[in-house]
C-alpha cells in the first residue's frame, strides 16, 4: 500500500522505511483493512475481526482505533475512508 509495508514474518508494519509503532489492537485494525483493500469493511465486521465474535464491545472502539491509525499514518501515503452508514 504505497509507502506502507507490512512484514507478514515480524509482524510489523514500516512506513516510508521507519518502523511503525503500532499496539497490538491498532496492528490488527490495519491488517484487517488491508487485508480488505479496495472494499467496504462495516464496523461489525471489523469489530468482529478484532474483538472475536459476539464480544460486548463499545462500538466507539473501533472509531477511536481508527482515528489512532489516522494520526500515526500519513495521509498522503495511504489513506483510511470512512463511509457514513456503510462502513
Amino acid at each position: 500500500m504505497g509507502d506502507l509495508l507490512l512484514d507478514t514474518t515480524t509482524r510489523q508494519f514500516r512506513l516510508a522505511e521507519a518502523p511503525l509503532a503500532l499496539i497490538p489492537r491498532e496492528y490488527a485494525v490495519l491488517e484487517y483493512l488491508i487485508l480488505k483493500t479496495g472494499r467496504t469493511v462495516t464496523k461489525s465486521a471489523l469489530s468482529g475481526s478484532i474483538f472475536g465474535l459476539g464480544a460486548e464491545t463499545d462500538p466507539s472502539a473501533i472509531e477511536i482505533y481508527v482515528h489512532r491509525l489516522r494520526k500515526k499514518i500519513d495521509r498522503e501515503a495511504v489513506e483510511v475512508a470512512t463511509l457514513r452508514g456503510l462502513g
